[in-house]
């Protein structure tokens, strides 16, 4: 079947391909924001269901695709934060959860960016894994973006932290199990080849920056997403 077919494997980062689908994504952004008052039933129906169970239909294939050709793996467990974020993500669409997307929305705004930026595979379209890692790292991160631009959910610098420390905990305790496993969840053994320029100049103690950076993008998301409720707040 072509979606599987192996010949597809020729993606590379910042290819026609990668900024097709970083733009499909700005663009959707881009769409919120200019009809956010005039956005009616049929685009909730897309947000708080079409776009939730895609994005499990999708996940589930993907774990299916991957024991068929690899065998089950340690690996393969949704231990990283963008699978984690995508599965919150999902089901706090599919109830409505203002309560859940703020929690998560740290996690999936900071682990999407990266991962559509770094983009950590190497299918080329059409084939499934393209679909399936462009399309759930970017619409997890819209799903967050739809409450804070259409929903105009407001989150404080509290509800940041809220979000942010119970990550730097699961990360203090990924870290050892990632060396139980011998797996490499949260990128915490290595970053991906395309970012390892950015911590190489920290030797022995990159990882301490690549979470620090992790810290600073959240902050930058905080202080983005702030300033933006000037704009999205309706208009009197």
């Amino acid at each position: 079947m072509f979606l599987f077919d192996s010949q597809y494997e020729t993606f590379k980062m910042f290819g026609l391909s990668h900024f097709i689908a970083i733009f499909f994504f700005i663009g959707f952004t881009v769409f919120m924001s200019l009809k956010r008052d005039v956005l009616g039933k049929n685009f909730r129906i897309f947000m708080h269901r079409i776009v939730p169970i895609s994005m499990i239909i999708l996940e589930i294939t993907f774990f299916i695709w991957r024991v068929d050709m690899f065998g089950f793996d340690t690996e393969f467990l949704p231990l990283g934060v963008c699978a984690i974020s995508m599965i919150v993500t999902s089901i706090a669409l599919l109830i409505d959860s203002e309560k859940l997307i703020k929690f998560i929305f740290p996690w999936a705004t900071a682990g999407a960016l990266i991962s559509l930026v770094i983009a950590n595979q190497t299918y080329q379209f059409p084939h499934f894994r393209y679909v399936h890692y462009f399309f759930n790292h970017g619409f997890f991160l819209m799903g967050n973006l739809y409450y804070l631009i259409v929903r105009r959910v407001k989150m404080s610098y509290l509800d940041f932290w809220k979000s942010g420390g119970p990550l730097l905990i699961y990360t203090a305790i990924i870290y050892p199990i990632n060396f139980l496993l011998d797996d490499n969840h949260l990128f915490l053994r290595h970053v991906p080849d395309e970012a390892q320029a950015f911590y190489s100049f920290l030797g022995d103690f990159w990882v301490v920056g690549f979470i620090l950076s992790i810290v600073l993008l959240i902050h930058i998301i905080y202080f983005i997403t702030n300033y933006s409720y000037k704009w999205i707040k309706p208009v009197n």
